[in-house]
């Protein structure tokens, strides 16, 4: 029989995982008209018409009976309207009705985006792996690799997608203009303040050999193929070959890889390659979390609080969830209300209401884990030929190079 997830149920209906298992406890005890169906020692609501409508109206009632005590009304503070436009706004706004989750990548503008280049310089000097070292260890034990498909190639042009502050390409750049192949550099991200660190940072390493170039592209819905396909009229374009580069986490972090993924390929040339890095799935890896300096898991970290910050949503008002969903095959870091909150917001063309119940959670990250298998079959699925892959010695990382499928 078809069922719901506890979590789907949660996400759908708005309201906590706990209120989802209560009602299936209740309907066990017979107090409440769902079926359900078993698997092994779990028990989920079925996927019926009926059973639909019966929490339609327990959701109803619950909000019509909730308690008055516990409430909060908010607006956003002033910054918040200078940092977006009002199509990301708009963004924000609708992912956090819908789906009740703030989009990583929003937490890279202005200050947050110091916070993210902070994080992933304390990475970089790290000396235990991760996603940062990780990339540039894998570059480096690819190097022969790389400067083969690139021998019979003039020029190299890099197209960074999500760059951060640039650091995963540093070796790569260097590696290329030692080559004498280095075309663009060619960074691409929604944040033009991360854009920004990156430009200094590249300014800092190869003063004027590096010509930067940015833009501000949304790879969820922004194809960018008039960027680097520039050469592509030109006398050049058969000595030019484009190699974009995805690393760390960003994939893994969107609501719908596939979509970024459909982006990217659209963008790109039948000969161009694509060069992908991740932190594949394991026990260890589900369970962990570093991301706040302090230490301290109760305490939403800084790369995941700009906005929620910025909403004007109080520490107090909520307590920080970190976890493993077994069903989506994510980790997550989430925030859990305290109290009943509603949000105010602004628009040049009216105001938009956001009303929240207490024990709502708002995602303010997410992780898929993937095996190997599962990276070069999301790949093959989305038209992308994997040339090559590695991983590193402890294989908790894994390194694609891709192009895409000829017919």
């Amino acid at each position: 029989m078809l069922h719901f997830s506890n979590q789907e149920l949660a996400t759908a209906h708005h309201v906590s995982v706990r209120t989802v298992r209560n009602w299936i406890e209740a309907a066990k005890a017979g107090k409440l008209n769902l079926t359900l169906h078993t698997i092994g020692e779990r028990t989920y609501i079925a996927n019926t018409s009926r059973n639909t409508a019966v929490i339609q109206e327990l959701v109803i009632k619950g909000k019509k009976y909730r308690p008055h005590r516990s409430q909060k009304v908010v607006s956003p503070k002033p910054e918040f309207y200078k940092i977006y436009s009002q199509e990301q706004i708009y963004d924000i706004v609708s992912r956090l009705d819908i789906f009740h989750e703030i989009q990583h990548q929003y937490n890279y503008f202005a200050s947050g985006a110091v916070n993210w280049d902070e994080y992933n310089q304390q990475l970089y000097d790290d000396k235990a792996l991760n996603s940062v070292t990780a990339a540039i260890n894998l570059l480096e034990s690819n190097k022969s690799y790389l400067e083969d498909i690139v021998s019979k190639y003039k020029y190299v042009n890099v197209i960074d997608i999500g760059e951060g502050n640039a650091l995963p390409a540093k070796k790569l750049l260097k590696q290329l203009l030692d080559l004498d192949k280095l075309g663009r550099y060619v960074s691409l991200s929604t944040s033009s303040s991360m854009l920004e660190i990156a430009r200094r940072n590249v300014h800092e390493w190869f003063g004027e050999s590096v010509t930067f170039e940015s833009h501000e592209i949304d790879i969820n819905h922004d194809r960018f193929m008039h960027i680097i396909a520039k050469e592509y009229v030109k006398k050049e374009y058969d000595e030019t070959v484009n190699i974009l580069l995805l690393f760390g986490g960003t994939l893994g972090n969107l609501r719908s890889p596939e979509g970024a993924l459909r982006v990217i390929h659209d963008s790109m040339g039948a000969k161009d390659f694509l060069l992908y890095e991740k932190k594949l799935d394991s026990i260890t890896t589900r369970r962990f979390f570093d991301f706040n300096p302090e230490s301290d898991n109760t305490t939403l970290a800084p790369i995941f609080g700009f906005v929620v910050d910025i909403l004007n949503i109080d520490r107090a008002c909520y307590e920080v969830e970190l976890g493993y969903d077994q069903d989506r095959k994510e980790r997550y870091e989430r925030i859990k209300l305290k109290i009943d909150l509603t949000i105010k917001f602004e628009f040049d063309g009216g105001r938009r209401t956001i009303h929240l119940n207490k024990d709502d959670t708002i995602l303010v990250w997410r992780s898929r884990q993937q095996t190997a298998l599962d990276v070069i079959n999301q790949f093959d699925m989305n038209d992308f030929h994997p040339l090559h892959t590695s991983q590193t010695d402890d294989q908790e990382y894994i390194f694609v190079v891709s192009r895409i499928k000829r017919d």
